[in-house]
């Protein structure tokens, strides 16, 4: 897909989507990773010749905690609400945000984002917005890639 403009790159996405559909396996071997993670359903990361990672991408993306960032003001008194909410093990200070990190015992996310709202809403607090945390497939790969330890 290098090299390719965005319309380029639009249909050869869809035409990878067809012959899936069809029934036949794709190999796709590509450094750029975004466009793998918008294109591959299930991905190996390779670092020295050998495979590190292999799984869905959605297994692969799978940050270990659940986490949230929320944007809200006033800032610190959200958080003060936001460290109540049944399930959030922390809430801190993240770039503009408040980063949640949900403990195991959460329960499902949609109905940890109900409670925030409902609690900030009810505490006269101004919410921007509410966004789960991803990871890429390229933090994934930075994370497991050797080389970069030996720059």
């Amino acid at each position: 897909m290098n090299g390719l403009d965005p319309a380029g790159i639009i249909e050869f996405r869809e035409l990878v989507r067809a012959l899936v559909a069809e029934g036949r396996t794709v190999l796709l071997s590509s450094h750029l990773l975004d466009e793998v993670e918008k294109t591959c359903d299930v991905a190996a990361i390779v670092d020295g010749g050998r495979v590190v990672a292999q799984g869905p991408i959605a297994e692969l993306t799978r940050d270990g905690r659940r986490t949230i960032d929320v944007v809200a003001a006033p800032g610190a008194r959200a958080a003060g609400v936001l460290a109540g909410v049944p399930g959030v093990a922390s809430a801190a200070a993240h770039a503009d945000a408040i980063r949640l990190t949900l403990g195991d015992e959460a329960p499902p996310d949609r109905e940890v984002v109900t409670e925030l709202l409902r609690r900030l809403l009810a505490d006269g607090i101004a919410v921007e917005r509410v966004t789960p945390v991803t990871r890429t497939l390229e933090d994934r790969f930075l994370s497991l890639a050797t080389r970069l330890e030996h720059a």
